[in-house]
């Protein structure tokens, strides 16, 4: 595959990009040049440490860790790019989702 540098020195924060498609991303990114920032609820032996910041995106404390590490270890961001995903909601749809499952899906 033929690549430009066109993301030199650019700051990008990937989330969940530790597995599959995040991985890739940041595999990616860093052939073009970005400064790669990401997230997973566990570290992974192959991300450097400046490369990678331990937070659960789920709950306002893992956010603010991920804000904070961002401001201080890249200044900013010039792009995000949000992998994290999945559902851990009951089965039946969304009216079988109560207020609790509703936010936590949110």
């Amino acid at each position: 595959m033929t690549t430009t540098r066109e993301l030199t020195g650019k700051r990008v924060l990937v989330t969940a990009g530790t597995k599959g498609v995040g991985r890739a991303v940041v595999e990616l990114l860093g052939e073009l040049g970005a400064r790669i920032l990401t997230t997973a609820r566990a570290k992974p032996d192959f991300i450097p440490d400046a490369m990678f910041v331990e937070a659960d995106l789920t709950t306002p404390e893992g956010c603010a860790t991920v804000a904070q590490a961002v401001e201080s270890r890249l200044g900013g961001v010039d792009a995000i790019i949000h992998v994290l995903g999945g559902s851990s909601a009951p089965a039946g749809g969304f009216a079988a989702l109560d207020e609790t499952e509703w936010q936590k899906e949110l």
